[in-house]
């Protein structure tokens, strides 16, 4: 799973425009990337699931997901954080291997509460003018608002779309 060129995934284009504070977050949480999905697998995943990194993983993860949040609120429960944060990593780490995006994090200040300020996003690979991003954290709290099983997956779709816009217009 090491991947060298994730942190030159997001210099390129990301690391100019973000604030120290988000620099440092990023580092950290790509340097911690393998051992933390590690972790995960074996505190709390069971023995059988297809830890692969393909979207039949999510959907597999999916009703995992959902017995353990019975509600929004358990997500971003303290007793669930560990879990919680591995989620979201094993997440964004599949939607990274089916459609060439990279990790961000945008730290806008404590007050901003635009909804992807401090929360990890994974960012389409094409220019600026088509950016798309999606917090896999939101994709958990959607999935269980809606308990409709095939949800992660479909949060490949703004990243494909903006890989099709960036290529129709020559990008």
């Amino acid at each position: 799973m090491n991947d060298p060129g994730r942190t030159e995934a997001y210099t390129a284009e990301d690391r100019a425009t973000m604030t120290g504070p988000a620099c440092a977050f990023l580092d950290q949480w790509l340097a911690t990337m393998d051992t933390a999905l590690a972790e995960w697998r074996r505190a709390h995943l069971p023995a059988g699931f297809p830890f692969d990194f393909g979207l039949d993983s999510l959907d597999a993860l999916e009703p995992l997901l959902l017995s353990r949040f019975p509600d929004r609120a358990a997500i971003d429960a303290a007793s669930n954080a560990d879990f919680t944060t591995g989620a979201v990593r094993y997440i964004g780490e599949t939607l990274l291997r089916a459609v060439p995006a990279r990790w961000g994090y945008e730290d806008r200040g404590a007050e901003d509460t635009h909804r992807y300020n401090r929360v990890p996003v994974v960012r389409s690979n094409t220019p600026a003018a088509f950016m798309e991003a999606v917090a896999p954290h939101l994709a958990l709290h959607l999935l269980v608002r809606d308990r409709g099983l095939g949800t992660l997956r479909q949060f490949t779709g703004p990243l494909l779309d903006a890989h099709e816009a960036a290529e129709l217009a020559g990008g």
